[in-house]
């Protein structure tokens, strides 16, 4: 009687050409196992399968793939599958160019914009936001949200760095795979906890010694870094939100708006940054309830030094009044 070999124990090759099987079960599991091995083959083999397998939803995963890839390759591949007809294709591949692309996707993707009150719409204005800010220009900046400002003198502190179950080193690996292409060190990630969650601070190393001013830094569009959450059954932290920043209100840097926003483009927290020579003071205390809680942030980052420090982390509970939905307004029968 023929034994079975379970996917996850079976060599790349093999993997390789199952991945391409017509069956999509089999197709993804086989492209999930490379992906988490990080295999040599996944490159070209997610190019391949993004354009060219009959499965939707394989193309969708190859998509999220090229997204963890940088590279011409995948962004030609990725700028080739945003004419896929299924919807949640275009999506997967719009986050994917939002990640790893350049200007090149950024006036595509301007160009092809879809109405933002659609899922592939907000998608796409999305990775143009996160594009401008990975390339400092200001095409598409975040737009401005109803917020409530945290003034309660109350809450639950934030504990900063705490020690990761996963050890540091897995931490910055998994900031690696979630931000491709900016620099990361084990001095550049900090954890923390909030509430029972484990989380981590990244922020991109090459802000450290690049200008004498830090305003220099901040005059355009930034991507500092992103927030992170551990997924204990992945054992690795997971992208929760993207750490931006602006100068749209003309300062020359001196001043600059600092956004928390979530890979679907829901804006979470809102603050200010004051930079002052190579010391950059930052506070965030607003919020979008429902979908974050109530939070106040404040310290210091020296460009100089890479230096974070944070003076106050509290987070308090979700503002229940802000969070309840609007009742639907009356329908008034025609010539009623």
């Amino acid at each position: 009687m023929p034994t079975y070999t379970p996917v996850d124990q079976r060599p790349d090759a093999e993997l390789s050409l199952l991945a391409r099987a017509i069956r999509p079960d089999v197709a993804r599991q086989s492209l999930a196992v490379l992906a988490l091995r990080e295999s040599a083959s996944l490159p070209g083999l997610s190019q391949e399968l993004v354009l060219g397998h009959g499965d939707d939803r394989v193309r969708a995963l190859s998509a999220v793939i090229l997204g963890r890839i940088p590279g011409a390759a995948s962004q030609e591949a990725l700028l080739t599958a945003l004419g896929d007809p299924e919807p949640t294709v275009q999506r997967r591949v719009a986050q994917a160019l939002g990640r790893v692309g350049d200007s090149q996707a950024l006036e595509t993707l301007a160009r092809l914009q879809p109405p933002e009150d659609t899922p592939v719409g907000r998608d796409v204005r999305m990775a143009r936001v996160l594009l401008s800010h990975r390339l400092g220009v200001a095409d598409s900046l975040v737009q401005p949200v109803e917020m409530s400002t945290f003034t309660r003198t109350r809450g639950v502190p934030i504990a900063w760095k705490t020690r990761s179950r996963l050890g540091k080193a897995a931490v910055v690996a998994s900031a690696e795979r979630e931000l491709p292409g900016i620099a990361l060190t084990t001095r550049s990630v900090q954890t923390f906890t909030c509430g029972d969650t484990p989380g981590a601070l990244a922020v991109d190393a090459g802000l450290r010694g690049q200008a004498q001013e830090g305003r220099d830094l901040f005059a355009s569009p930034r991507l500092v870094g992103a927030l992170l959450r551990e997924r204990a059954c992945s054992e690795r932290y997971t992208l929760d939100g993207y750490v931006l920043t602006d100068d749209r209100d003309g300062t020359g840097g001196a001043e600059v708006h600092v956004w928390v926003v979530r890979p679907d483009g829901t804006v979470v927290h809102e603050g200010r940054a004051t930079v002052e020579g190579t010391s950059v003071r930052f506070s965030v205390d607003r919020s979008q309830a429902p979908y974050g809680s109530p939070v106040r942030v404040s310290g210091t980052y020296d460009t100089a030094t890479g230096a974070l420090s944070v003076d106050e982390a509290i987070v308090g509970l979700p503002n229940v009044r802000a969070a309840q939905a609007a009742a639907p307004s009356p329908q008034v029968p025609a010539g009623g």
